[in-house]
């Protein structure tokens, strides 16, 4: 620590050390706002008239109103950062060698997924899970069965009950299975016409595969983790496309690897060139990548982080994310340094004793960032406030008569577009691993697409921070007038003093 970052933590401090050339006489206060204090820089706060260290960084970064995408990349933060040296580790030592290797493709050697053996016959249909007749047949991404594991119980008890069957494929297969022309795509069958046996979740939480209807079941919601539209959709007067919590895609190594981050020049020459003959170094053979196929979220997301078409990628389809997880953990100690595999961020977090998330450096940033703080943390803080680009919404989609989704499917759309989500929904979404949109500080209108400062209605960035972190800042309340004094936080949220409620409009079912 230098002199002057020393000096700047409390007013005893300062007034004894005689070393703060910065530290003014006692006659007057050093600072009345924060800009006073800006030619110590470090970005210090004005604390009781003394300037006091922010702990804000890293070098460099942006302090001020976010409008324009360099700033929501750059902006100061307390999360760790790290920097991914794509002089040293890739020979890109200027803007034009870094825009140059942004454009390198190779087409992909094919490689086939490995064989598993296929799992046993369910003995029980899926029709049993309920037999009155209230399931709701879903399908779409290998990502989705966390928060669809964390929903059910809130449908069990709900008038009337509802019980999920889920069928496992992916975001654009369950976008087709509502939007397609060819209705044969519209119902979902047993193996081999999908990787995975159907499943649900029973009344005591035991994940349950079953066997569907012989004709097959026609689906009521489909699930995709893109844009109905990057499935190459438009939309339709009777469709509806409703929007659910936030899922960030990230980049993961085993825990044996060394590998702490990855820039995204590294990731486009790893996965658009098959590691541009060595260069990538230590990820330079194609058959430790672990990926998905295009249809995928985790391919579609990252795709257009790192300038990779989704067709294009270089590695092994791992068929779902929890066969690539578990392919990823039983891979040989050996071979872990050269591992590298893609993996939504729920998922990666249950499988954090064994799998590490890299930081990710976009394109044009100095630094690297993980989703959440720091290792350690679940708070998504850098998805959350734009430092983190790889993230986007799930999306259910529905068939709708005269603007309503059918009983089935309203039955879970309810439950995430209601103007003010149950506290028990949000509860379970972020434990999930999952970011509910009222936590969110930054949205965007397309894949990956640019940002802008976001304020939801109900924010729950309180609830979300004391889940996670099992603290936070902010003013506990239990009824609105506890808010009535708090600056920009007058209504009682989850517990906590936040913005809103305002002029609400709820979707209509």
């Amino acid at each position: 620590m230098n002199t002057r970052t020393a000096c700047l933590v409390s007013t005893f401090a300062i007034a004894a050390s005689v070393n703060c050339s910065f530290v003014l006489e006692s006659k007057g206060a050093q600072c009345e706002v924060d800009a006073d204090c800006l030619h110590f820089g470090s970005h210090p706060l004005c604390q009781q008239g003394v300037c006091v260290a922010s702990g804000l960084g890293p070098d460099g970064c942006y302090l001020g109103p976010m409008s324009e995408q360099w700033q929501f990349a750059s902006q100061c933060t307390t999360a760790k950062t790290e920097a991914f040296d794509n002089c040293k580790r890739l020979h890109l030592c200027d803007d034009t060698a870094l825009v140059s290797a942004m454009s390198r493709t190779r087409s992909p050697t094919p490689t086939a997924p490995p064989s598993t053996p296929p799992d046993e016959t369910p003995s029980v249909t899926c029709a049993s899970a309920d037999p009155r007749g209230n399931i709701i047949y879903i399908t779409g991404s290998t990502n989705l069965p966390p928060l669809l594991e964390a929903v059910q119980p809130l449908l069990y008890a709900d008038t009337p009950p509802y019980t999920i069957v889920f069928a496992p494929q992916t975001s654009c297969k369950g976008a087709a299975s509502i939007y397609d022309r060819d209705l044969n795509k519209h119902r979902i069958s047993d193996p081999p016409a999908i990787p995975n046996w159907a499943f649900y979740y029973a009344r005591n939480g035991v994940k349950t595969p079953c066997t569907l209807a012989a004709g097959g079941n026609v689906i009521d919601v489909g699930e995709t983790d893109v844009y109905p539209s990057t499935c190459g959709y438009s939309p339709q007067a009777d469709v509806a496309d409703y929007p659910g919590p936030i899922q960030a895609i990230t980049f993961v190594v085993p825990s044996g690897s060394s590998q702490t981050s990855i820039s995204a020049e590294a990731a486009h020459l790893v996965f658009g060139t098959g590691g541009n003959d060595g260069v990538t170094s230590p990820w330079t053979d194609s058959a430790f990548y672990f990926i998905r196929s295009s249809g995928t979220g985790t391919v579609q997301l990252p795709s257009r982080a790192i300038g990779v078409e989704p067709t294009a990628w270089w590695g092994i389809d791992l068929l779902s994310a929890a066969n690539l997880a578990k392919s990823m953990e039983t891979l040989d100690p050996i071979f872990a340094e050269k591992a590298l595999g893609i993996l939504s961020s729920d998922f990666a977090d249950r499988h954090r004793a064994n799998l590490r998330i890299l930081a990710f450096q976009q394109h044009g940033q100095r630094f690297a960032y993980l989703p959440d703080s720091t290792p350690e943390a679940f708070d998504k803080a850098n998805v959350r406030d734009g430092h983190y680009p790889i993230w986007g919404a799930i999306h259910f989609v529905a068939a709708t008569s005269n603007g309503r989704p059918s009983a089935a499917a309203q039955a879970l759309i309810a439950q995430f577009n209601v103007a003010k989500l149950d506290e028990k929904l949000v509860s379970a979404i972020i434990d999930a691993g999952y970011v509910p949109l009222c936590a969110m500080k930054v949205n965007h209108t397309t894949e990956v697409g640019p940002l802008e400062t976001f304020q939801p209605k109900f924010a729950c960035g309180c609830f979300f921070d004391k889940q996670t972190n099992g603290s936070n800042t902010c003013h506990a309340c239990v009824t609105p007038s506890d808010c009535a004094t708090v600056p920009g936080a007058p209504a009682c949220n989850y517990g906590f003093c936040e913005r809103g409620p305002e002029v609400i409009t709820s979707i209509q079912m």
